[in-house]
Parts: structure tokens; sequence; C-alpha cells
């Protein structure tokens, strides 16, 4: 599955309310868990799948970009949750990060995951796009910029 096939309008949140960057993984694990119907033990899992990851090295890249991500045992296709918070979040990057996307990718595929990570990092490559993100209003702004 490719990084724009993972992209679902339900899992973008515009703005995130988080303060730090746990808090913005939480927002965003549970967004995922809430739309996937997904219990509350299994969405502890996740998140803690998803900082275990971060405390290996921070995933904030250039440009105020995080992409904070896990790989999930027994998931069946992958998930990109996007959040844009309007206050950069301090995520352990040179500078604080306001685009965030939330990778989670079944663990039984690890090309799928790695494929995903490298998409974003090359979507986010353009100025322009990053620009058109952090002013983004709506989840529909964000969804447009990725298929209109």
């Amino acid at each position: 599955m490719a990084f724009l096939e993972a992209i679902n309008k339900d899992l973008i949140k515009v703005p995130m309310t988080a303060r730090n960057g746990r808090e913005a993984v939480e927002e965003l694990v549970s967004l995922y868990c809430s739309n996937a119907g997904i219990s509350q033990t299994e969405e502890e899992n996740i998140l803690k799948l998803v900082m275990d990851r971060e405390r290996l090295g921070s995933t904030a890249m250039e440009n105020g970009i995080a992409i904070p991500h896990a790989k999930i045992g027994g998931l069946k296709k992958p998930a990109v949750v996007i959040g844009i918070s309007r206050l950069p979040i301090d995520f352990g990057g040179e500078k604080p990060s306001s685009i965030f996307f939330l990778v989670l990718a079944p663990a039984e595929n690890p090309a799928e995951h790695v494929q995903i990570l490298s998409s974003i990092a090359k979507v986010c490559s353009s100025q322009l796009l990053v620009r058109m993100l952090q002013s983004s209003r709506t989840k529909d702004d964000v969804y447009q910029l990725f298929f209109e």
C-alpha cells in the first residue's frame, strides 16, 4: 500500500490541541483508535510501541515535520494519521514540529512500513507543500492538498 492509499480524511486532525511531544502522539493514536474501533487496552499498547520507537531517536525532521511511527502486530493495513498544530511542539528535533504524520503499519510487512516513511519524507521535501500544510485550517484543506 502506498502512502496516499493510507490517507483517510477521518484520520486528519486540524488543529491539534497537544502542547508537548507525548500529548501529540497520544492525540494522534487516540484519533486512529477511535476511528478503528480499537479497545483502550490496545490503544495503550499502540501508544507504548510508538513512544518506545521515539525513545530510540526522535522522528522529528527538517521543516517542522515529525513522523512518529511503529510496526503493530496483527494490524491488517497501514494507517497514516495527520495532525497540524497551530503552535510548534518540541519533538526532539533541531526545530519544533507543527506537522505530524503518525504511521502505523503491520509488523508482518516491514517493507511497506519503510515505503510509506520514505514517501512521506519525499513529499515533505517540498517547501511549498509544507507551507500549505502549516496554513491548513481544516482536515478538508489537508486532504485536498494530497488529492486535488
